[in-house]
């Protein structure tokens, strides 16, 4: 009885684990496809998230550089087709493999062919793990796709929601289409056609890669705006000309109707200090609270790049490259810093004169202590950032200065300004430190960013070494210098050492040889670099570099009006008594 009852107990539990194993089988498999399934969902997720990133960073790139950052063709894209995602109302244009590492701060799932891509281009259409985007509709789509259910997907929305909406191209190869038109056919070569948005009229783009300095014979425009035109199609190699006018000039002779591009163009204020990269790829630190110039010639490093701080004054970047510390260990290793840096300007220093402090009552400084940590403050934040920032402009102000006595004006770095002028050291450096704004630090040029500044204008090819140690009468207001001058508002006076009488200019006004004439800040482009104006000369520019005659401790560079280019290039400095204050007197100031 007890053998049967136990024999009974073995197999009503064999048949209750048969039954429960089978069960757990069921359930495991149930589990194993919900986890894969949950696996796919958040593969989508990630390939969704890595969409909507790059679309983000494409738009700011988009913005920033007038162009995609892409431009290897892919054609392996019929699946995609296939998959019923692909506009043909919008996505007329080619698919290209989208250039990851052109985009900063970039941290996506997918896209790991890249690299293979961009190493053989040719056969691109060979990897799919990849992101391409269409360059008419800047729509972008994930290659390999992800599939989940049986369903494959290749972009954040499906075949049922498909983009229909055209994107408003801001830029087509690089030409900026105007505020209120939209693109409507045509290449840059062939000439790119626009429409107003209301439809009324189409303007062609016409390419002008030769400077002019005059208003074409075949083009009307209104006095007034001459300046602005000519500026215009220099900075952006080109203008509209109505398409109907063109039209009508085969039955016609008169003037081509016509539209340009405006300057006044700045980007969105950094919130934060950070980096910005140009469409070269080259970067500048942006201090908090500036804007970047978008004005073409105006926004890339090796063409000088120009920013402007919260009250309107404007700055350039000054490039120092890492590179050049051989013998710096560190951004507090001030003394090898400063050897560095002086041996790669050393075409521009003077061994009479160097970055020391001599007297309080002479420059601003209580002591050497405070002036030696005032320069290791900016030697360390050059190494740190590449750079720094020389005011565009001499420094000015919108009252005309006549004698020392005048009251303080507010010190700006802004064209068509008065040279601020009749100044001691002492006083040129504190209003120079008084334009700083939130956490930077503005000051007088030390000797060796007065350096700096010249090794980068030299480094860029913008002038010679002749022109910079030398003669630089080409590109500086000196006695022996002739040029015109065209900027709007502009003005000059004659003679300033007897009188100064400020004259406005109507139209253009041509300098002679062996005349003395000061200019407003910014007169003439001639004597820019760099978009740096006035550095070779308008007034003699107080620095922060001492020399060897007790005599006369200061140093003042840039040359003046009254001097000839060829004794007082721009290199060239001039030992000065520190209460000096004269109408050729004036200072520039540096930001770090």
């Amino acid at each position: 009885m007890t053998s049967s009852r136990i024999n009974s107990a073995r197999g009503i539990s064999l048949i209750s684990l048969v039954i429960t194993i089978m069960i757990l089988m069921i359930l495991a498999n149930i589990i194993i496809y919900n986890v894969k399934d949950d696996i796919k969902l958040g593969n989508l997720a990630e390939m969704q998230n890595d969409i909507n990133t790059l679309r983000e960073k494409i738009s700011s790139y988009y913005t920033q550089n007038g162009k995609i950052p892409a431009n290897i063709n892919y054609t392996n894209i019929e699946h995609i087709k296939r998959a019923g995602v692909i506009s043909e109302a919008v996505d007329t244009g080619n698919f290209l493999v989208i250039d990851l590492s052109a985009l900063e701060n970039l941290t996506l799932t997918n896209g790991k062919d890249f690299e293979k891509v961009k190493e053989n281009p040719e056969n691109a259409d060979s990897y799919t793990d990849l992101y391409i985007i269409n360059e008419t509709s800047h729509n972008v789509f994930y290659v390999a796709g992800i599939t989940v259910s049986g369903d494959t997907f290749y972009t954040d929305y499906t075949s049922d929601n498909i983009d229909t909406v055209p994107v408003n191209l801001k830029y087509v190869e690089n030409v900026r289409i105007p505020d209120g038109f939209y693109y409507v056919r045509g290449t840059k070569e062939e000439g790119i056609i626009i429409k107003s948005d209301d439809d009324t009229e189409e303007y062609e783009w016409v390419q002008q890669e030769e400077k002019i300095s005059e208003v074409p014979d075949d083009v009307e425009i209104d006095v007034n705006e001459e300046e602005d035109f000519i500026k215009s199609v220099n900075a952006y190699q080109g203008y509209y000309r109505s398409v109907n006018t063109l039209q009508e000039r085969a039955r016609s002779t008169s003037p081509n109707k016509v539209m340009y591009l405006k300057l006044e163009k700045d980007s969105l204020v950094y919130d934060r200090e950070g980096m910005y990269r140009d469409k070269n790829g080259d970067t500048a630190y942006i201090p908090q609270g500036f804007s970047v110039s978008e004005i073409p010639g105006e926004d890339t490093i090796n063409q000088g790049l120009v920013v402007k701080d919260r009250n309107q004054n404007e700055w350039v970047w000054i490039e120092v490259p890492k590179s050049i510390y051989t013998t710096a260990k560190s951004s507090e290793d001030y003394e090898n810093i400063e050897k560095d840096m002086q041996v790669y300007a050393s075409s521009y220093r003077d061994s009479n004169c160097t970055d020391t402090w001599y007297a309080k009552e002479q420059h601003g400084f209580e002591s050497s202590k405070e002036y030696n940590n005032w320069k290791n403050n900016m030697l360390k934040s050059v190494y740190e950032k590449g750079g720094f920032y020389i005011g565009r402009y001499e420094v000015g102000t919108t009252t005309a200065r006549t004698s020392a006595s005048d009251t303080e004006e507010i010190p700006i770095i802004q064209p068509n300004a008065y040279p601020y002028n009749y100044i001691t050291c002492e006083q040129a450096q504190t209003l120079a430190r008084g334009l700083a704004t939130e956490g930077s630090t503005t000051s007088l040029m030390f000797g060796i960013q007065w350096d700096l500044t010249l090794k980068d204008i030299e480094t860029k090819r913008v002038k010679t070494q002749s022109e910079l140690k030398i003669n630089s009468t080409t590109w500086g207001n000196y006695l022996n210098s002739v040029f015109d001058i065209t900027r709007k508002n502009a003005q000059y006076a004659k003679s300033p050492s007897t009188k100064i009488n400020w004259e406005f200019i109507d139209i253009r006004y041509t300098k002679s040889n062996l005349s003395d004439i000061l200019l407003t800040t910014g007169a003439t482009d001639q004597n820019s670099t760099l978009n740096i104006y006035d550095l070779a000369g308008n007034v003699w520019e107080w620095t922060l570099e001492g020399t060897n005659d007790t005599s006369k401790p200061c140093t003042v560079r840039s040359g003046s009006s009254h001097d000839s280019g060829e004794t007082y290039p721009v290199s060239q400095r001039y030992n000065d008594v520190s209460s000096d204050a004269n109408y050729s007197l004036g200072f520039r100031s540096v930001l770090y």
